[in-house]
């Protein structure tokens, strides 16, 4: 091992064993913030743009919350999901419903969420897959002409920003607002 890397360990090891790391204990967390998206980056990419909130009650390193989504894609049609999330330390999933409105090409596409992703205080980046639950449709009408077919499965990356709330508890954690 090297000598000057050894010396540094030995003169760090006190002060490390000294700190002491506070985790929160049994407090509820809102957050709200932007929601960006990319879908289906291989075949036609989906842009989407919204606004994600969540409801959080925390306890240690984990906690087990509530979270709602509500976007626009560049398509023109709305995204819209909820469902639970949990978390622990730096990672977590969401599982849950979405629901994407139809378009003149598209019909209305309902389905599964899954979402796992990587967190901190101020953000978040995850996986989003899209399971649909019914059939793609584009069955031919009367006059043999298919018809609209529902949006098929969807994996996406996306980007969330968050703004932490204290609704209940005593925390050792403070936001750094602007404005406090």
């Amino acid at each position: 091992m090297n000598p000057r890397l050894l010396c540094a360990l030995l003169v760090l090891l006190p002060f490390a064993s000294q700190a002491q790391v506070s985790f929160p204990k049994d407090e509820t967390w809102l957050t709200l913030g932007p929601l960006v998206s990319i879908d289906d980056l291989a075949d036609d990419p989906r842009f989407g743009l919204g606004l994600e909130s969540t409801l959080n009650w925390v306890d240690d390193v984990h906690s087990l919350g509530v979270f709602a989504q509500a976007q626009w894609m560049t398509q023109g049609q709305a995204r819209l999901a909820g469902g639970v999330q949990g978390t622990l330390v730096f990672g977590g999933v969401e599982l849950g419903v979405y629901h994407l409105t139809g378009t003149e090409e598209q019909l209305p596409t309902t389905g599964l969420q899954i979402t796992p992703f990587i967190t901190g205080i101020y953000g978040a980046l995850g996986v989003r897959i899209g399971l649909p639950l019914s059939d793609k449709g584009g069955r031919p009408g009367p006059d043999g002409v298919p018809g609209r077919v529902r949006q098929g499965r969807e994996v996406g990356l996306v980007l969330t920003g968050k703004l932490p709330f204290q609704m209940g508890g005593t925390s050792t954690y403070e936001p750094s607002y602007p404005w406090n």
